[in-house]
């Protein structure tokens, strides 16, 4: 848990903490503020809520582990639950908490995927290795593709020639 406070201490961390800070009050504050009648102050909170929790959770567990679309999955049901109950809270209904969650949840998901993928470059700097390590957990070997060199002919012939050059029996 040190390790994960001293990297959000960063300068790199705190870029990206604001960049998706802007992403939730884009969402939030047109849907809550027209739908809801939520007032400033009630978004600000919700923001800061979802900021914390989706940062730690889906961007810097999730995110590095699992990838692209896992982390998009969370970034939907962890919003959504959230902005429900704090729906409930400030509205009371039921029924009119669950449309305005969905929709601020399909926005943040939206934008969050090109988040996610300036989190990866940028702020986590994932190199190969990671993207090798997740597709081998996500994909048993049981389970995986087999190619031949018949999918690739131009690069088995180069081989095959390349072969024949190093190994010319005129030569010996």
């Amino acid at each position: 848990m040190q390790k994960i406070i001293l990297e959000v201490l960063k300068l790199k961390h705190l870029k990206a903490l604001g960049l998706k800070w802007v992403i939730l009050i884009t969402a939030l504050y047109p849907i809550y503020g027209a739908i809801t009648n939520a007032s400033l102050g009630n978004i600000f909170l919700i923001s800061i809520v979802l900021l914390g929790i989706t940062y730690v959770v889906g961007d810097l567990f999730i995110l590095r582990r699992y990838g692209l679309i896992v982390t998009s999955i969370v970034d939907f049901v962890i919003p959504f639950g959230i902005l429900y109950l704090f729906g409930q809270m400030i509205n009371g209904i039921p029924t009119q908490t669950v449309l305005p969650a969905i929709a601020a949840s399909s926005f943040i998901v939206a934008f969050e995927t090109f988040f996610h993928i300036y989190m990866e470059d940028r702020v986590l700097e994932l190199g190969p290795k990671v993207y090798e390590r997740r597709r081998q957990l996500l994909v048993p070997k049981k389970l995986r593709v087999e190619s031949s060199e018949e999918l690739f002919p131009y690069e088995a012939q180069r081989k095959d020639a390349q072969k024949e050059e190093t190994h010319d029996p005129e030569k010996e």
